[in-house]
């Protein structure tokens, strides 16, 4: 049996009486990225607490999938419709989202608890996340796996067929996709753990700020992971969702 998959970082925004751990960042310029997955091990500081001298770099695990090639028009039909994501602002803008970790605070409403993939609603775990114009950051740690069910409602296409990633007020910018075999998904220790190895997943950029990610070729029942960066109006960053896909035969 293969090892669970390592271990991703994510922050979950809990009421203010739940422990947060937070691990401040600060970027050389105020267009730097937001910072790359926690490690296994990783730990920080009660939320409200800055320790610079604590860095966590361990990204998901490699899984082959295609870059995209070009943005992909938005006229594909929906498999259902979702609201039409908040355009976010321009650079100039982002001198109103306020600095440091009180800013951060201040925007974590439009961090995502939830994504869309074709029909069904998929768990979202956040990673590393920082305000947009690179002033503040911070990380947790989690294991892989967390959010797939034994139950896991099914996304049934056809062979090949687009389905659809979005994010309620969000832009995705970019996406690491592959597909398991779902008789190879171990659930005996509490957490999903995968016995094969991820066969990456074809996906385009949409004009309107989702993704559309193409289904397995051959018929079967796959569970999905999914690891997009996602940006709104202050806040950018990463994280993990998982679900399931039945290809018909």
């Amino acid at each position: 049996m293969a090892a669970p998959h390592p271990f991703r970082a994510s922050v979950r925004w809990l009421p203010m009486s739940a422990a947060v751990l937070l691990v401040a960042c600060s970027a050389a310029s105020p267009t730097s990225p937001a910072t790359p997955a926690g490690s296994p091990s990783a730990s920080a500081p009660p939320l409200g607490v800055v320790s610079p001298s604590v860095s966590v770099s361990v990204a998901p695990s490699p899984v082959p999938t295609a870059a995209p090639a070009s943005v992909e028009p938005s006229e594909e039909p929906e498999p259902t419709p979702e609201p039409t994501p908040v355009p976010t602002p321009v650079p100039s803008d982002l001198a109103a989202c306020g600095d440091g970790q009180a800013a951060l605070l201040d925007h974590r409403s439009e961090v995502p608890a939830d994504l869309h993939f074709g029909g069904a609603t998929l768990e979202f775990t956040t990673a590393g996340i920082s305000l947009r114009n690179g002033s503040y950051g911070a990380d947790d740690a989690i294991p892989g796996g967390l959010g797939l069910d034994r139950d896991e409602i099914a996304v049934r296409v056809d062979p090949g067929t687009h389905i659809i990633l979005r994010g309620t007020g969000l832009t995705l910018r970019d996406l690491t996709a592959g597909s398991h075999s779902w008789a190879a998904v171990d659930f005996s220790g509490g957490l999903a753990a995968f016995r094969d190895d991820p066969v990456g997943l074809d996906w385009r950029l949409r004009a309107d700020g989702s993704i559309s990610v193409s289904a397995p070729l051959a018929p079967g029942d796959y569970a999905v992971e999914l690891f997009p960066r996602w940006q709104s109006a202050c806040l950018e960053g990463d994280g993990t969702a998982y679900g399931r896909i039945k290809v018909n035969g």
